[in-house]
């Protein structure tokens, strides 16, 4: 994938951080944990959206690049 303009970047980045609590706390098979407890009770508080904006988000690929943390190693002297 090339360059993501801003406004796909930044609903990409909402998207990974809406999986990630997800995927946190999200365990199959468990109805205290289904995909509706975790979006009423760890989601919804802190992205308000409907339950079902949440489950595209859970499906919506996110491209490597952005799910990789940017590290940047710093130096304090050059060699």
């Amino acid at each position: 994938m090339g360059t993501i303009n801003n406004r796909r970047r930044n609903y990409l980045l909402r998207v990974k951080l809406v999986s990630d609590i997800v995927e946190q706390h999200y365990e199959p098979g468990s109805y205290a944990n289904s995909y509706y407890k975790v979006w009423r009770k760890y989601v919804y508080p802190q992205y308000p959206m409907c339950y079902r904006t949440m489950l595209n988000y859970v499906s919506t690929p996110v491209p490597r690049e952005l799910r990789q943390p940017e590290a940047v190693q710093l130096r304090l002297w050059e060699e």
